[in-house]
């Protein structure tokens, strides 16, 4: 398949046509619902972009805000830095989830956009995707119901979560990535496949390494996980631990 660079953001852009009608997705990123000619209107938008590999750029802080990105497979972290160096991760996205949509209403990203796997997106660029707002209310109503969830997200997991122990801040993370990510494994237990590093993990959860590491070995030794590089199994005895975050 033919590949070329594109010159905005420095994409990876393939000739290829999208169709959301046949997205192997299981649920599409934005538009799922709606109607085949309204789906038409979606697909007509898309331009399919990747592969980007582990590290680089989707976009970058302060480059003009044009689009909005789907991710169709792979994994992407949004992050950005203060003005001492001090790194943040703000969050991160997987299949069928949307990067780019905090900076709507700007006029120029606020963080990075950046592949932790072999990542292939779609891009909608925003100025058309809002004249289809006023044209189909269902997708103006699903892109706020996305932003809603953004800033739900951002208040339970980092605003009240300053407030917990090291341990329940991750067990808070790690519930949020089971229910966007998560398996069973033939022996019931609920595995959690990370493509981030536990150091990304410690800094989106304003942790230590060290505290995120002491957090993990409590957590395996009460056994509620196994911790291990690239995956935590939430063991099968402990399913409603979730639950007793906030006693």
């Amino acid at each position: 398949m033919a590949q070329r660079k594109s010159s905005n953001c420095g994409l990876h852009l393939v000739n290829t046509d999208r169709d959301c009608n046949t997205c192997d997705l299981p649920k599409k990123c934005i538009g799922d619902g709606l109607d085949k000619t309204q789906s038409e209107s979606i697909s007509s938008l898309i331009k399919s972009r990747g592969p980007f590999q582990a590290g680089e750029p989707i976009f970058r802080m302060e480059e003009p805000f044009r689009s909005i990105f789907a991710i169709q497979s792979g994994s992407v972290k949004v992050a950005s830095s203060l003005d001492d160096g001090t790194p943040l991760i703000h969050g991160f996205y997987f299949a069928g989830e949307l990067v780019g949509i905090e900076a709507i209403g700007d006029t120029h990203y606020q963080n990075d956009a950046v592949a932790l796997e072999t990542t292939w997106i779609c891009e909608l660029p925003f100025d058309k995707i809002e004249s289809l707002c006023i044209e189909i209310p269902k997708l103006q109503h699903e892109i706020l119901e996305l932003l809603g969830k953004r800033i739900r997200y951002t208040n339970s997991t980092i605003v009240r979560g300053r407030y917990l122990s090291a341990d329940k801040r991750f067990l808070l993370f790690l519930n949020d990535l089971y229910q966007r990510k998560g398996t069973i494994n033939a022996n019931g237990d609920r595995v959690v496949t990370l493509p981030m590093t536990k150091g990304d993990i410690a800094i989106h959860l304003g942790l230590r390494p060290e505290s995120l590491s002491r957090a993990l070995s409590k957590l395996q030794e009460e056994g509620i996980i196994q911790n291990r590089s690239r995956e935590i199994q939430i063991l099968d005895e402990n399913q409603e631990v979730f639950s007793c975050l906030w006693v």
